[in-house]
């Protein structure tokens, strides 16, 4: 039987503890009420998941995302885990939980300042993993309902995404590949920023999965629209980061000998923007 030694209580529902020299952090609703740091616990707690963040910078991020966030929030994060795991996905992956926290907990502020993100991919994310769809449709459905919100319909292909990012199989081929064009993508991005861009943000995370739905989309010949005037507002209000994409996409394209819709570096250029803000935001 394994036993907790509580550390730290971020809130009601989720806190650090050790067990065996190991730091990890213990889930489950209400686990946390009234408990003090010393205390220790065992399996027989209210314990829904246990994970270890073995990067420092990712559980300090994670701690963080908690305790900003509304206890009630939190607990909607965490019956959304459950109800992917339900499904038959394996949650027990730390950057599933810390992504899904990240984003389900920005999503509901934004909903709650009346700031609304459109989903380019959204029909294309339905059509591609249509399984994943169905299960994101059953979290956002849940979170409606707990936290009386009504997020839109493109909240679903969000989700969505970082389900099928945490499921999809790939061949070891396919891995390689992915990883060494990523590379040289990211080679291009600190050149022409003149920066090295920070590989452990949520941000860098975000684009990783961009460009593996990129390039699935690209090998099953399937290309996203925008319309001409907000390929011209992108390329007018950020030519730099749209000139890098373009870029990008020019060596994708001959890596894979496939024509790619301009409309694609429009979204290539808006996740480069958001690297650079990042950067300025530090300087």
């Amino acid at each position: 039987m394994s036993r907790y030694e509580i550390t730290k209580t971020l809130n009601n529902n989720v806190i650090i503890c050790t067990s065996d020299n190991h730091e990890v952090v213990l889930i489950g609703k209400g686990i946390g009420f009234n408990k003090k740091v010393g205390m220790t616990l065992d399996d027989s707690a209210s314990i829904e998941k246990v994970y270890k963040l073995e990067q420092k910078q990712q559980k300090e991020h994670y701690q963080t995302l908690v305790e900003m966030g509304e206890d009630h929030v939190v607990q909607a994060v965490i019956e959304s885990v459950n109800i992917i795991s339900d499904a038959g996905i394996r949650t027990d992956d730390k950057s599933l939980v810390v992504a899904l926290t990240d984003h389900i907990i920005f999503a509901y502020k934004r909903l709650k300042q009346n700031q609304v993100i459109s989903n380019p991919f959204a029909i294309e994310t339905q059509h591609l993993y249509s399984d994943a769809y169905q299960i994101a449709k059953q979290v956002i459905n849940n979170l409606n309902q707990t936290l009386d919100v009504h997020f839109p319909e493109d909240e679903i292909g969000f989700i969505a995404l970082h389900i099928a990012s945490n499921s999809e199989v790939l061949s070891m081929h396919d891995i390689s590949v992915i990883n060494k064009l990523i590379s040289k993508i990211m080679t291009i991005i600190e050149t022409d920023l003149n920066h090295e861009i920070d590989k452990t943000t949520i941000q860098y995370q975000r684009f990783i999965r961009h460009i593996q739905f990129l390039i699935y989309r690209l090998t099953k010949g399937e290309n996203v629209a925008a319309q001409d005037n907000f390929i011209s507002m992108v390329k007018q209000l950020y030519p730099q980061c749209f000139n890098t994409a373009y870029k990008i996409l020019k060596m994708i394209q001959r890596q894979f000998d496939v024509i790619i819709d301009e409309s694609e570096i429009v979204y290539l250029a808006l996740h480069i923007y958001h690297f650079e803000a990042q950067i300025n935001i530090k300087r």
